[in-house]
């Protein structure tokens, strides 16, 4: 017998919920310290595939272990975005 209104449970975040936000976070370290070059185009990279990766991570997070890493990678998007447009050349 199949129940409409059952939904699935994810308690727990998945591999692309922690490492969307770790990425976002290695990519606001690279950027903090390396304004040219090779290693902030590697930072901006890694950051804008982080980007994408959180958005399709978290279309829907369920319960406060979702939550916890979807508001971690929402602020470092904004940290991200924040170092990349200040080490942009002017």
């Amino acid at each position: 017998m199949s129940n409409a209104t059952a939904e699935t449970r994810r308690p727990a975040p998945g591999t692309g919920q922690l490492l969307a936000p770790l990425g976002l976070l290695a990519a606001v370290a690279i950027l903090s310290t390396h304004h040219d070059g090779l290693p902030f185009w590697l930072g901006a990279l890694t950051g804008t595939v982080s980007v994408l990766g959180y958005l399709a991570c978290f279309d829907s997070p369920r319960g406060i272990w979702q939550w916890l890493p979807a508001l971690v990678g929402f602020c470092a998007a904004f940290l991200f975005a924040g170092q990349f447009l200040m080490a942009l050349p002017a």
